[in-house]
């Protein structure tokens, strides 16, 4: 599931990158926009199970933020232009520009996509169609400017559990910092 997610995010960025932002592609990148063009479905998916072409294999919890309200949904469906989430509450009203953020927890990866709303469903199994707008973005989940605590014994210390933990962040300089807590 993981590769559709991230071929769609890197054909969204060579396409924002020459349609949006008016830079010229490489000649790679050009190659890489018709080889993935070609690969992905061209139409904005509804969240159906039928349309195998744009169903994603597993799932994915995805959240957004639309006219000053948050919302949470299941990324189900994805294609180059678009995607489709089952939601548990109503969906935002058609034209809404949103955030929508998804997590890809294999790769631990979070995919940022400016979207509009371009249909919804508010009887039955509640579902939204977005079309993408600007560019996307891409960050991976617990990286080193998270603050999360490590200790896998590759830290300089011997393992043991009465070790000290150790804290690795960034400062505002972007410089990592190690600091061993006494508590």
């Amino acid at each position: 599931m993981g590769d559709k997610l991230a071929r769609i995010f890197e054909y969204r960025v060579l396409y924002a990158k020459q349609r949006e932002l008016q830079i010229p592609l490489t000649r790679a990148e050009q190659e890489r926009l018709v080889e993935l063009r070609g690969d992905l479905p061209d139409h904005v998916p509804s969240a159906d199970d039928r349309d195998l072409p744009t169903l994603l294999k597993n799932p994915l919890p995805a959240q957004f933020v639309a006219g000053g309200r948050f919302g949470s949904g299941t990324l189900r469906n994805g294609s180059a232009i678009g995607l489709a989430i089952v939601m548990s509450e109503e969906p935002p009203a058609l034209g809404e520009r949103l955030i929508l953020h998804v997590q890809e927890p294999v790769e631990a990866l979070e995919y940022t996509f400016p979207c509009r709303v371009i249909a919804r469903v508010v009887k039955g199994v509640p579902s939204m169609g977005v079309v993408f707008e600007g560019v996307p973005s891409q960050t991976r989940a617990m990286g080193r400017t998270s603050g999360v605590w490590s200790h896998d014994g590759h830290d300089g210390s011997n393992g043991h559990e009465d070790d000290e933990p150790e804290i690795t962040f960034q400062d505002e300089d972007d410089t990592t910092k190690v600091s061993r807590t006494g508590f």
